[in-house]
């Protein structure tokens, strides 16, 4: 009897031990990605912005967090099917603000700068705190500037360079093509940018700070993460590639109406968030007929003059069986 019940123990001790440890995932919450993950199936693709990490650039060799998935694991990419973006439910809540796509750039600013409207309500608090008299005049007179700020802010991108063109949004708009930017940075909140081609808005670009108490966390994998985790599945992940118009790492989701992508900034210790409609960016090839010019390309016609086309080689010799060119006949003495 002692010895069963010395046996049953020991059996007893060996199950506990070889238990799971720890609370199971949840089946409905994607596994996080990691660096090591995702240096396995990354394309090596590099982007000019820092990882924020010591380790992804020397397990990848280049700046990315994240690179592409390879063609040997096709579940990197997410839920997307044929290279698509993931597809998820609803991207709604990140359209705040009562803004909608198709507002003209005047519907934009009313909704901001009206009484009652965006801005307004950013200093109601500060408002109902201030003392009545030079404290509640100098708030006022902020309120007032960033209203008139956020109205001078519209600039089209005409036949004219802008500054914006040394800025890493230079790839979210194109010229001679009717489209436009506003931005605004209120308090507390990431700089936007709002995006108009033939004066409808279609796209909202946030840049959203990294920091250990950000929204997004720390580093570029932080957001990618609290978005999956939000969102409910793994982004698709594009690698860095120029001649797709893609500059820094980059992972998507979309819904029926709308696509998100997360931009890796994190050299500037920014993550950027980005909204675009669906219907315009499905668009955009008809919308943008004017393409960028090559600024160092080199005129046509001078181009045709030094390339040679044009030039012959007197002294070369005559291909074979070519008639040769008459020489110079003496001249003939005149007879007496």
């Amino acid at each position: 009897m002692k010895r069963a019940s010395l046996v049953t123990s020991v059996a007893f001790l060996f199950a506990l031990g070889c238990g799971p440890k720890g609370e199971p995932k949840q089946a409905n919450i994607p596994d996080p990605v990691t660096e090591e993950g995702t240096a396995s199936s990354g394309s090596g693709t590099g982007s000019s912005s820092s990882s924020g990490s010591s380790t992804s650039g020397a397990s990848r060799g280049s700046g990315d967090i994240l690179g592409s998935p390879t063609k040997d694991d096709p579940k990197a990419a997410g839920k997307g099917s044929k290279g698509e973006a993931t597809t998820v439910a609803n991207l709604g809540s990140f359209m705040d603000g009562g803004l909608k796509w198709g507002m003209s750039h005047q519907d934009v600013t009313k909704l901001y700068t009206d009484n009652g409207g965006v801005i307004w309500k950013d200093f109601d608090e500060k408002l109902a705190k201030a003392r009545v008299g030079p404290e509640m005049n100098a708030i006022e007179n902020m309120r007032e500037d960033q209203k008139r700020a956020f109205a001078r802010s519209y600039i089209e991108f005409k036949d004219t360079p802008t500054g914006y063109d040394a800025t890493a949004i230079k790839g979210e708009y194109t010229y001679k093509n009717k489209e436009a930017l506003m931005w605004i940075a209120r308090e507390g909140k990431p700089r936007r940018y709002f995006f108009f081609i033939n004066d409808r808005l279609w796209k909202i670009y946030d840049e959203v700070p990294l920091s250990d108490s950000g929204v997004y966390g720390k580093a570029y994998i932080d957001a990618v993460n609290t978005l999956n985790a939000k969102l409910g599945a793994q982004g698709r992940i594009l690698g860095a590639d120029a001649s797709k118009g893609i500059n820094a790492t980059t992972v998507d989701w979309k819904d029926a109406g709308n696509h998100l992508r997360v931009v890796d900034r994190s050299g500037e210790r920014l993550v950027a968030v980005v909204l675009e409609d669906n219907g315009t960016l499905s668009n955009l090839a008809s919308l943008r007929q004017n393409k960028a010019e090559d600024p160092t390309a080199v005129d046509p016609s001078i181009a045709a003059v030094t390339g040679g086309q044009n030039r012959t080689d007197p002294n070369a010799p005559n291909p074979a069986g070519s008639a040769k060119p008459a020489g110079k006949q003496p001249a003939t003495k005149p007879k007496k």
